[in-house]
């Protein structure tokens, strides 16, 4: 039997939101506009949102994990402040074999172009330079995200280039004089979010107000920011002055709010998903459909909210028939977007819930549908909406 199976793997972080692609920016310079106060305050402000362009809502999205990427995966002091736990999903129905050398052209956008044309699933990857703002590192050519594989020393695995670079150098001379070929393939890269991003902003927010006179641009920008230069100039000298001088207890605050994030996102955030997610594993996963401008610009899910593993259709001909995959993904995607979304401590739902899944969430509230063991042992029967019966009737346990 195909489709999800087993326990719904939740992602708890949600801290980061997306905005429409006129509201992106890069990050502001050192300059009359922005001193140190300010830069620590658009830092966080792009991190914790602006770089994310938001590409339509929450979406779904079955495939299988090719890759995965540990908290701090490649990332040295301070660029892990980014502590998401993420896994990369080759999209059903494409599979890493089909991307061998044998197989044709094997160059990045060859093989891009071969999963978002593939009448499926391949536009949650698709996207076009020209029609994005300018990333933080631009480039002419669209830059998707992808994992590279070797192929030739028998079945294609992952690879995980050595961090030294005259290491790496000699393996990959290694490799090629071997016949293996390094060949990128392309995924949707899903963030499970860490918290430290947002517990580091939160916790240094109310040095870098003090130092800007108030939150936003601050008091000092708004009684003189208009005078014309020497305005923005006296405010950029004093609260860089005071940033100066408050670095010690916003560095001191920075490391408590770091070092908790890694012992709560361990315990309660990353760490539950981390360990339930195993490479090769096929999964149905939703999340917020994004384009991310923090790098180069690709397509992801950031924040991803949910994992189960599934059952794919076995496939039995030399390639997947595109309308029977797209008949596959679209029931399951469609249940899945019904279910309503997991609640927060108090009970409230963790994101607002869409029309089908209000409607799920209260069948799910009726008495009748409130037993624990069985229907037949502790459920009822709801009353029959016939007026003449009477409405004191207990119902039918």
């Amino acid at each position: 039997m195909t489709g999800p199976t087993g326990d719904v793997v939740i992602g708890a972080g949600r801290y980061t939101h997306c905005v429409d692609k006129s509201a992106y920016y890069n990050l502001k310079s050192f300059g009359l506009g922005a001193g140190l106060a300010s830069l620590g305050k658009d830092a966080c402000d792009y991190l914790l949102g602006r770089k994310l362009v938001c590409l339509g809502g929450v979406r779904c999205a079955i495939g299988t994990i090719v890759f995965i990427e540990p908290v701090g995966f490649d990332k040295p002091f301070p660029d892990d402040i980014d502590n998401d736990f993420c896994v990369n999903l080759l999209l059903f129905p494409h599979e890493v074999e089909q991307f061998g050398p044998g197989t044709g052209a094997t160059d990045k956008l060859t093989n891009w172009h071969e999963v978002t044309s593939d009448g499926v699933q391949g536009t949650l990857i698709l996207h076009d330079p020209k029609d994005m703002p300018t990333p933080k590192e631009p480039a002419a050519d669209p830059t998707p995200y992808s994992v590279t594989y070797l192929f030739g020393a028998g079945p294609p695995t992952p690879y995980e280039p050595k961090d030294d670079g005259a290491e790496r150098l000699l393996e990959e001379v290694k490799q090629d004089a071997s016949g293996i070929k390094r060949i990128d393939i392309p995924v949707l890269h899903c963030e499970f979010e860490g918290s430290r991003i947002f517990l580091v902003c939160s916790a240094i927010a109310p040095f870098l107000d003090l130092a800007t006179g108030g939150p936003g641009a601050g008091a000092c920008r708004a009684a003189i920011g208009w005078i014309p230069f020497l305005g923005d100039a006296i405010c950029t000298v004093i609260e860089t002055a005071v940033a100066i001088a408050l670095a010690p207890l916003m560095l001191a605050a920075a490391a408590a709010a770091w070092a908790e994030a890694a012992i709560v996102d361990d315990l309660f955030v990353t760490g539950p998903v981390s360990r339930r997610v195993e490479l090769g594993e096929s999964v149905i996963v939703t999340g917020v459909w994004t384009w991310d401008g923090g790098h180069s610009g690709w397509n992801e899910f950031h924040a991803t909210h949910t994992l189960q593993k599934v059952v794919l259709p076995t496939r039995t001909t030399a390639g997947f028939p595109a309308d029977e995959a797209r008949s596959f993904v679209e029931r399951w995607c469609g249940l899945v977007s019904q279910v309503p979304p997991p609640t927060d401590q108090n009970g409230q739902p963790l994101t607002a819930m869409t029309p089908e899944q209000q409607d799920t969430h209260d069948r799910q509230a009726r008495p009748e549908n409130q037993w624990t063991l069985h229907p037949d042992v502790d459920g009822c029967r709801p009353r029959d909406d016939d007026p003449a019966q009477p409405h004191d009737m207990e119902p039918i346990r």
